[in-house]
């Protein structure tokens, strides 16, 4: 026969209206009714110290239920992190942070005009600083949409020195909190980092501005997260066809990202097809596979779909033709093998490819090739300067479909009588024909024809329709699609 103890009524009566202010999660629930279950049974309603001992640990039960709750609730990374489990890509460097204990509190709470700025939960180590900030209004509610980074609201990142060494901005990502956020293309060297808040105005657009005081200063020690960081020497060579060299130099593994560097030096005849510092005008494409040859993330690939987890890249030029590349991105795999693989390049280079036309007799779309690009012509017409005077410009209208990248190119128009003119661009592109299994297949489409809406190229300076028009793309970038090497890493 079960023994019913009215006093264990009394304490769940205690703590019903308690915990109901608080959303518990299962988790918490069944350690809160373990606790309880686990106190030991009263035999005697005489023995008032046993009662005293079964009300404090049950107050204790409550706290720590408490406790837990605060770490599991909005704004905490916790919180986002259980919803990224369920995303595609999550972002695994908070969750290492948050398994290793380096999620910090720095306990900012400043108040002002009815407003209260709250940061709880803050993560920083070489590769990134991350901070959840609400910010609540006079009813308590978080206002998602009052505070924006500018010249008058800035978060600035300083090192041990007193130097600046970041700002940080807003990804946005979530209605929960703003989702400050500051990356560093080279790993941050200091074993403290001191974050400063200087937030003096609410309201965004139309909304009426607030002029107050929510300035915040915070340290945080980074010697814990600098200790995770590992580095891993790599060896890999390859020469293109084309006369680009690459190798492979090592990989930083730190707590919320891991360091890719690599370096590439052009020979003598891919530097005479881009002289000048032309040359330095590069873009790589490469992407990690398993052994399974499935995809684990790419950089600039032509392929729909693909796998993105680059927080930021950066390069430098160590001596002419010779550049140093680092890539920073979420996730590698580090106990298990994988392989790089190297999928093209772009590079500017002296072209000189030219195509004229006469604007009158354009009634009709008129294609033309420029080395393996395809520009279709479909009109011209008179349009208001895009250098902002009140003076027109002369607008080629056109689609393209471009087996080179268009980020480097740059052309030259030529009227009828010779005279030389500048040439802008305006419009939208996009990938086409790209294929989910390939990451060289597609070609960038110029215009939207789905919309009526060509691209365009403004003639800068001439205002009127010319009897001919000549085009002339001085620079091409261009794209190299047969660079044919992997490597396996972590072998």
């Amino acid at each position: 026969m079960s023994y019913h103890d009215p006093l264990d009524h009394e304490i769940k009566q205690f703590l019903k209206p308690k915990s109901q202010d608080v959303v518990l999660p299962d988790t918490v629930q069944m350690a809160v009714e373990n606790a309880l279950s686990s106190l030991p049974e009263q035999r005697s309603k005489k023995n008032a110290r046993l009662n005293r001992w079964r009300w404090t640990a049950a107050s204790i039960a409550l706290l720590l239920a408490l406790g837990t709750v605060m770490i599991y609730t909005v704004p905490t990374f916790a919180e986002m992190i259980r919803s990224l489990f369920a995303k595609d890509n999550p972002d695994i460097g908070l969750m290492r942070a948050q398994e290793l204990g380096l999620v910090h509190n720095p306990h900012i709470k400043v108040k002002d005009k009815g407003y209260t700025l709250v940061i709880e939960e803050v993560v920083a180590d070489p590769t990134r600083v991350t901070l959840a900030l609400q910010l609540f209004d006079k009813q308590g509610e978080h206002d998602r949409y009052k505070l924006s980074l500018g010249e008058q609201n800035t978060i600035t990142i300083k090192d041990a020195q007193g130097n600046n060494v970041g700002s940080m901005y807003d990804m946005g990502y979530t209605n929960d909190f703003y989702y400050m956020v500051e990356f560093f293309s080279e790993p941050l060297q200091t074993d403290k980092i001191t974050i400063e808040g200087n937030i003096n105005n609410l309201g965004t657009g139309n909304q009426r501005t607030i002029e107050g005081n929510w300035n915040f200063s915070f340290d945080l020690d980074m010697k814990e997260a600098n200790s995770k960081t590992r580095v891993e020497e790599l060896s890999g060579t390859y020469t293109t066809p084309h006369g680009m060299t690459v190798n492979l130099k090592r990989i930083t593994r730190m707590v919320q990202g891991v360091r890719f560097e690599l370096e590439t030096e052009l020979n003598d005849a891919a530097m005479a097809r881009s002289p000048g510092d032309l040359w330095e005008k590069q873009a790589l494409s490469f992407h990690f596979e398993n052994l399974e040859n499935e995809e684990i993330h790419s950089v600039n690939p032509w392929k729909s779909g693909y796998m993105d987890s680059l927080m930021t890249s950066d390069y430098n030029v160590i001596e002419k033709g010779k550049m140093r590349w680092s890539y920073t991105f979420k996730y590698l795999p580090e106990n298990e093998p994988y392989r790089f693989v190297l999928d093209g390049y772009s590079i500017a280079e002296v072209d000189g490819s030219k195509f004229s036309f006469k604007p009158a007799e354009l009634s009709e779309p008129k294609s033309f090739k420029v080395l393996k690009d395809r520009l279709e012509l479909v009109g011209t017409s008179m349009k208001k300067s895009q250098s902002g005077s009140e003076t027109e410009e002369l607008a080629v209208l056109f689609y393209g479909e471009m087996q080179n990248e268009i980020r480097n190119d740059r052309w030259k128009a030529y009227d009828s009588a010779g005279k030389q003119y500048n040439v802008s661009k305006r419009g939208s592109s996009g990938l086409e024909n790209s294929l989910p299994d390939h990451w060289r297949e597609g070609y960038i489409s110029m215009g939207d024809r789905t919309m009526d809406s060509p691209f365009e190229y403004r003639i800068e300076g001439l205002d009127h329709i010319p009897e001919e028009l000549s085009l002339v793309r001085e620079v091409v970038d261009k794209r190299y699609k047969d660079p044919n090497w992997s490597v396996i890493l972590n072998e």
